[in-house]
């Protein structure tokens, strides 16, 4: 009898740990997801805000930006059970049209610093010019160069290249909001999910 209790004890303990391992299991898969829904949704609100405000200003400066990280192709597995097909492809191409526009972006960065630094050595080499012509007369030197670099300092063709420019505001237009339809709607519910709810 001893030996029937026994058994049934290491059985009862055995599938009492499986149990547990498997809750243990469903509960670190369901938490990896709840993060996962968390980091998608803040990228997909930053992105929004930020072609929200680039729209507004049309202007670049050295703090835009529309996705500084980028983790759906890391992370759409988790989310294959959640998505259909068409919603799937809804958050890749949002995803891949914000990727080409920050790419835009940091090109008219780039044309940034080259237009800034080109600028700065006409003007350096036009003070001596300046210089010159003022014949020693220090007003005539001041009004000489202040009309001139107030012109060029307002000219934004040098800080923003029409090609890249254009380009960029091409890809804003065909980026559909994400955080306001289905797609929103049930990354939100994931993260939001507790603890009772195992199934996400």
């Amino acid at each position: 009898m001893d030996y029937f209790f026994e058994n049934l004890f290491n059985g009862l303990a055995t599938i009492f740990t499986g149990l547990v391992a498997w809750l243990v299991y469903l509960y670190s898969k369901r938490d990896k997801k709840i993060e996962a829904a968390n980091i998608l949704l803040n990228e997909i609100y930053t992105a929004e805000r930020e072609i929200k405000k680039i729209k507004e200003s049309k202007a670049i400066s050295d703090y835009s930006y529309i996705l500084p990280s980028n983790h759906w192709n890391e992370l759409q597995h988790l989310f294959v059970k959640n998505f259909d097909s068409n919603e799937i492809n809804k958050i890749s191409d949002f995803f891949k049209s914000c990727s080409l526009a920050e790419e835009s972006i940091k090109l008219i960065k780039s044309y940034l610093i080259t237009a800034m630094d080109q600028k700065s050595r006409v003007a350096q080499n036009h003070i001596f010019d300046w210089a010159e012509k003022a014949n020693g007369d220090e007003k005539n030197y001041n009004s000489l160069k202040e009309g001139v670099l107030n012109i060029i300092h307002k000219e934004e063709y040098y800080f923003m290249p029409n090609a890249p420019k254009q380009q960029l505001f091409d890809y804003l237009q065909n980026i559909s909001k994400l955080s306001v339809g289905s797609v929103g709607i049930k990354i939100k519910n994931i993260r939001d999910s507790r603890w009772y709810k195992i199934k996400v």
